[in-house]
């Protein structure tokens, strides 16, 4: 009997160091304590590592319901955050980069933006007065080719997110601000 604590002590202090992750740590934890333990854990709760890595590759990919409804790519992340944080680590620090990632693309967008509404209403101006539409329509695409980017970044980070949380492993998006500490 004693064995199995000193194996669980052992254990602990791997995770504590960071050697192993906290699936890890969960999935020996349970080999060490047998099937009569993991019966209990059964009957009170229903997240195991597996869960967490398929519930956080959900959160990542609810990103898209912001194409529905643009306020849902970052409500249904955030409530899907607020619900589950407590109970892992790993959906914590999930749900942080997710939001640091939907905060920073909004700043991004909002200074596109509002640069195109400065500069347009120069190039509209320069139109009035000069009747040469060249102005407004390079800063069209000035503003817009990185809209196209940012959307474009925006889906292809979020796949790889929920690809890397389905594996278990934690990815912060590139380009992101770090509102939220992850590590």
């Amino acid at each position: 009997m004693s064995d199995k604590y000193e194996n669980l002590e052992k254990l602990k202090e791997l995770l504590n160091k960071g050697i192993i992750t906290e699936a890890e740590f969960n999935t020996e934890k349970e080999k060490i304590l047998g099937n009569a333990n993991s019966a209990s854990n059964d009957a009170t709760t229903n997240t195991t590592p597996d869960n967490n890595h398929n519930f956080c590759a959900l959160m990542h990919l609810s990103q898209f319901t912001n194409y529905l409804l643009p306020p849902l790519g970052l409500i249904a992340p955030l409530v899907m955050w607020l619900t589950r944080r407590n109970e892992s680590n790993f959906v914590d620090v999930n749900g942080k980069i997710i939001l640091n990632w939907t905060l920073s693309v909004c700043i991004y967008s909002i200074v596109i933006v509002v640069g195109f509404l400065i500069f347009g209403a120069a190039s509209i101006m320069t139109i009035i007065n000069y009747e040469n539409p060249l102005p407004l329509i390079g800063t069209i695409g000035i503003f817009l080719i990185p809209l196209i980017i940012f959307g474009i970044l925006d889906l292809i980070f979020v796949i790889v997110g929920a690809i890397k949380a389905n594996n278990g492993e934690v990815w912060n998006y590139p380009l992101s601000i770090r509102f939220f500490k992850t590590k």
